[in-house]
């Protein structure tokens, strides 16, 4: 047994006296990474671009840091600095400030003695990058600003199609030690490309090109919108916004827009639906036109009703533009039934010549008036001609109580059992034509929590859009337009606090607010398009406030 303990101690002793593995020296001498800094700024960091060969380094260094102030670069005076084996050494020695003015030839030899060399070739050099560019022009009489997007060499104004560039002022942004061959507000035509060079303050340049191009075509939905026009109070002009309650409704026909005084008799002013400003006022039906609505189909024909009180005749008149001397009756109707009164609200979908459907709203209940019209007549249950047609009375029966004086009952389709949006205090529901019920209905957040009427419903670019006049103040005299894309029936409920609720709530026009009280909590929406249904154009009016307009486009 004591011999198996001395044989194990041995092995052990043995074991212990056994040599470490030789380390042996790596002849790498490869310069793994190389930069310049500037004294004491520590995120001023500076990259190389090698030649073919990887012998030579140029480093280009601001010739002020940074690069949009005065501080002009010492070049006697940076930092070079390099990443290199483990085992290399560097000649010179780097990380303390070195002439960099003429050329520097570093070498790294690696463990085994083998070397390499590398030459550095540092230079100032100006700026001569694009920060920005501006163009003015007119567009539909009104000065426009559109700002470019710089990509590579090209300076590109994305403007739509048929928007005359010929006579632009232009203003290019550059630093302020160089200088640009555009003088600054130069006009120029841009309906051709336009070279022009930016200058260092060393001397260098570098040419770029102006350019105009048609913005990308989205497939759905809307891309680049603008504000048209904002006007507030008298500075309509000479039939401008009042402050007396009575701007009730509005419509679009044409270059204009029709905006309804409900004075008896009422008043029909038109303004132009690009500028904004009054134009005239159109003249009334024959005899008492007492009205609250006048609203367009989908060709800019023009549909008004007059108000009927209980035991009052409830009319409506068309205008094939509104510019038309001789509206058409094509409706009257003794209100026997709807104590409330009739023809605060009044909604149209469809083309008033051919075939379109026309929803009222009985106030102090919860009815909606439903007419139908084909082939340009209005048609009684039969379907015969009958300019004295009783209403098809749908009641809403989700809801309690009555509607209250103003709701909104706004058609979706050439229908009586399609679906429909109802707008009124309490909420605003998609409610099932055919049934009456509610199917969805906003979120009160969305919906905003002073007020959200009236509304309006249009198709744009393969989307259903809604559109709400949401009230800001309580006072009702500030408000803005909320646009919903409500194509999903499932996104109708969706809350402010949902990730997409973004693609819900599309667009929020600026908020206009007056001094007067809005009391009534009266104004209204409308919508026309271009030719090519490139540019959809919406419009409020709040009353005691103002009108604005908005072109949303499909770019």
């Amino acid at each position: 047994m004591r011999n198996i303990f001395i044989i194990l101690g041995l092995g052990i002793a043995f074991a212990g006296c056994r040599q470490p593995e030789p380390i042996f020296p790596k002849e790498d001498n490869n310069l793994q990474d190389i930069w310049v800094g500037l004294p004491g700024v520590k995120d001023a960091r500076f990259d190389p671009v090698y030649s073919t060969a990887k012998d030579t380094a140029y480093i280009d260094v601001p010739y002020f840091y940074p690069v949009e102030s005065d501080n002009e670069t010492d070049i006697t005076k940076l930092v070079l600095r390099a990443n290199i084996p483990l085992d290399a050494v560097i000649t010179p020695a780097l990380g303390t400030p070195i002439d960099l003015s003429k050329p520097v030839k570093l070498e790294i030899k690696g463990g085994t003695g083998a070397k390499r060399s590398v030459v550095v070739v540092a230079r100032k050099v100006g700026d001569v990058s694009v920060k920005g560019a501006t163009i003015n022009y007119l567009l539909d009489g009104l000065e426009t600003t559109m700002d470019a997007v710089v990509k590579d060499n090209d300076v590109i104004f994305y403007i739509i199609p048929g928007t005359d560039v010929s006579k632009v002022k232009v203003t290019v942004a550059v630093n302020s030690h160089s200088t640009t061959s555009v003088a600054a507000g130069a006009t120029l035509d841009l309906s051709t490309d336009k070279p022009f060079t930016v200058k260092s303050i060393d001397g260098l340049v570098k040419q770029y090109t102006l350019k105009v191009m048609a913005p990308v075509k989205k497939p759905y939905g809307i891309g680049i919108t603008r504000k048209l026009f904002i006007k507030l109070g008298a500075a309509s002009g000479g039939g401008g916004i009042s402050t007396n309650y009575t701007e009730t409704s509005m419509a679009v026909s044409g270059d204009h827009l029709v905006i309804v005084s409900n004075t008896n008799p009422s008043k029909l002013r038109l303004f132009n639906r690009t500028t904004g400003n009054y134009v005239r006022d159109m003249p009334l039906p024959a005899g008492n036109y007492y009205s609250f609505q006048m609203q367009n189909d989908s060709t800019g024909a023009l549909l008004g009703a007059t108000f009927a009180a209980s035991g009052d005749k409830f009319q409506l008149y068309r205008w094939q533009s509104a510019t038309d001397p001789a509206p058409e009756k094509i409706l009257e109707w003794t209100n026997t039934i709807a104590w409330g009164g009739l023809g605060r609200r009044v909604r149209i979908y469809g083309d008033l010549n051919k075939d379109a459907v026309i929803y009222a709203t009985a106030s102090l209940t919860n009815d909606v008036y439903k007419w139908r019209i084909r082939d340009g007549k209005i048609v009684n249950a039969a379907n015969a001609p009958d300019v004295n047609a009783a209403p098809v009375i749908s009641t809403y029966a989700s809801g309690s109580g009555s509607f209250g004086y103003l709701a909104d009952a706004v058609p979706t389709a050439v229908s009586f059992s399609g679906t429909y949006f109802l707008n009124y205090g309490s909420e605003i529901a998609m409610v099932n034509g055919g049934t009456n019920v509610r199917t969805a209905a906003f979120n009160d957040d969305a919906a905003g929590i002073i007020f959200h009427a009236p509304s309006l419903y249009f198709r744009f670019n393969g989307a259903n859009y809604f559109a709400i006049l949401k009230y800001t103040s309580w006072s009702l005299n500030g408000g803005n337009i909320a646009l919903f894309d409500v194509t999903d029936p499932a996104a109708v409920s969706m809350s402010p606090n949902n990730p997409a609720y973004g693609a819900f709530n599309v667009f929020n026009s600026e908020v206009i607010n007056g001094a007067a009280d809005n009391g009534n909590g009266t104004g209204d929406l409308c919508v026309s398009f271009s030719a090519d249904r490139s540019s959809a154009y919406i419009y409020m009016v709040l009353t005691n406030v103002g009108i604005v307009g908005y072109e949303l486009t499909t770019y």
